[in-house]
Parts: C-alpha cells; structure tokens; sequence
C-alpha cells in the first residue's frame, strides 16, 4: 500500500508543486483545507480534509493514516503581531502536538523562511544556520516561534527545518503582482541598494524531498537557495527580459511614502476582507539597513544540489 503523506498549505504556490513531486515519487497525498471540500481532486491520491489550526483533536483526525508531514501553512502577511502569531506560531505548535499524539508519524518538514534568521548588514557575509537568529518583523519573529516549536517534537520524529529567501515560479501570486507592475512599466524600487538571495519553486520542492528522506538532516536547520545574490534591478530587469518587455521606470521610495501606501492598503483589507498586498510589516523588512541574503554551502555540501540562477529561472517562470 502507498504511504500518505500530509500537507498543511497544500492549496498554495509551493504545496501544489510539492504535491505533484511526492505523486511522481508514489506517495498519496492529503491535503489540510480550512474549509469543508466541495469535492476531492480529479487524481484519487490526492484526497483534502477539513481541520481547524486551532483544535488539537481534527488534526489528529487529518493524521490519521498518514507517516509524514510537510507543514507549509503560514501568514506572509497580517493586520498586527496577533495575526502572524496566531497562523505562525499556534498552528504550529498546534499540529505538533496532534503529531506528538500520532504514532504513525516518522517524519516532519516544517518550511520556515530567511525572515526567522534575519538580514545580513554586509553584502559579502550572508546570513549562516550558525548565527544566532535576529529577526526584525512581525512575520520573522512568529516564524522563528514556529522553529521553536518543531523542536518539541517527540523522539522518534525525523524533522528538518527549512529557510527558504525568496521563492518564486510559475504561478506565484507574489511574483505575478510584480510582473504586473512590471509590465505596465512603473516598479518601485523600495529596496535601496540591497541584495537579495532566491530559490526557484522546482529547487525548493527538491529540497524538501531530499530533506524528508535524508536520514542525516534529522534535526537539522537549512538554508536552501541558489548560491549567487542580486540586486532588485537585477532581478526587475530579467523579469522583463522574461516577460519580453521593456524595463520599467524605477523610482526609489522613501519611507515615509512606503508606510503610507501600508496604510492605504491595509485600510482596503479591512473593508474588502481580502489580504494586503503591503503593510507595515513588510515595510519593516523592506527598509533593513543591510540585504536579504543567506548561504546555501551547508545543504550543498550534504546534497550536491544544484540550483537554477535566477535569469534561466525567470525565463522558466514566464
């Protein structure tokens, strides 16, 4: 009989991807959704199932004949700390003690983010798994609390924790809002003068196999990206380059413009109920004194894996 595996955040950018590797491999899939199905997927190995982050007992119920998890789940973006603490830091330690209650779990991969270790104030020394982690937004914090709490896992769980920087891919709606801007020619550049790691989905969703059937990365802390650093125009003109069109007027924005655009957006969330698309937070990391950026040496040296450099990828991507 093929083993299940579970997936919180099965439904976004990554989990899709990710779901589509571990069927290649001959796995069954299942698929944590807030909300009750209206019906299950066409492919009959891929099954959702209703579980609430915030009860212990529906998500032992979602574990149940299931020897391994991907915890992807997570808030990018949020209204105050009490939102990203509440999808960072409770689901987490919410689905690890429903895994701590389940026998049959072997295996847990828990996808965190550069944001949890913090940036690196030079270009040339990147952020390291043996730095001490010194986050500075409301979402870094929250998932460095969600690292914290993989680690109570019981003995007898395999798991690895991954920090990804920036990911991108097909599909990506982050990505994607870029693009759009990109193509009707006006990106802000509300970076300055920073650099920036990546990793391509497909490098990512590699990653995150090799660490779920790897015996050595049990408890273990990686980055993961490609082994190179670029500016934001860098990455702006590429994308346009992959998009086929001409590179848009960039004007740098101070920061007083940037959290008034935080307001502007997160006021519409609140009408509308939809997810800012900016907000204070994000303004916070986008206006770090340093760069975004972190070595991937250790995963290499264990994996020998290779990664895509970010132009092959944008060209890929669009």
């Amino acid at each position: 009989m093929k083993k299940t595996i579970l997936i919180t955040g099965g439904n976004g950018f990554i989990g899709r991807a990710l779901t589509d590797k571990l069927l290649q491999e001959g796995y069954q899939v299942r698929v944590v959704t807030r909300r009750t199905p209206k019906q299950q997927p066409a492919n009959p190995a891929v099954t959702l199932v209703r579980a609430d982050y915030n009860d212990v007992t529906s998500l032992k119920k979602a574990l149940q004949g299931c020897t391994g998890v991907f915890h992807l789940a997570a808030a990018i973006f949020g209204f105050n700390r009490s939102d990203f603490e509440k999808a960072n830091i409770t689901a987490t330690q919410n689905v690890v003690a429903a895994v701590n209650q389940t026998p049959e779990i072997e295996t847990f991969v828990h996808v965190s983010s550069l944001a949890a270790s913090g940036f690196a104030p030079d270009k040339d020394h990147p952020r390291t798994e043996e730095m001490e982690p010194a986050p500075v937004s409301d979402y870094g914090i929250t998932k460095l609390g969600g690292e914290k709490a993989v680690h109570t896992l019981r003995p007898g769980v395999k798991w690895t924790v991954i920090r990804p920087p920036i990911v991108y891919g097909k599909n990506d709606s982050g990505v994607s809002k870029i693009a759009l801007w990109v193509k009707r020619g006006l990106m802000v550049n509300t970076s300055g003068n920073g650099y920036f790691s990546f990793v391509h989905v497909d490098d990512l969703v590699e990653a995150l196999w090799q660490a779920f059937i790897r015996p050595e990365t049990d408890k273990q802390t990686y980055f993961v990206t490609e082994d190179a650093v670029y500016s934001w125009d860098y990455f702006i003109t590429e994308m346009a380059r992959a998009m086929n069109c001409r590179k848009p007027f960039m004007p740098s924005a101070p920061k007083w413009m940037m959290r008034l655009a935080a307001w502007t957006y997160e006021t519409a969330a609140r009408i509308t109920g939809a997810q800012p698309a900016l907000n204070y937070d994000k303004v916070t990391e986008a206006t770090v004194p340093g760069h975004w950026i972190c070595s991937g040496k250790k995963w290499q040296t264990l994996t020998g894996q290779q990664f895509t450099p970010l132009a092959q990828g944008l060209k890929k991507s669009f």
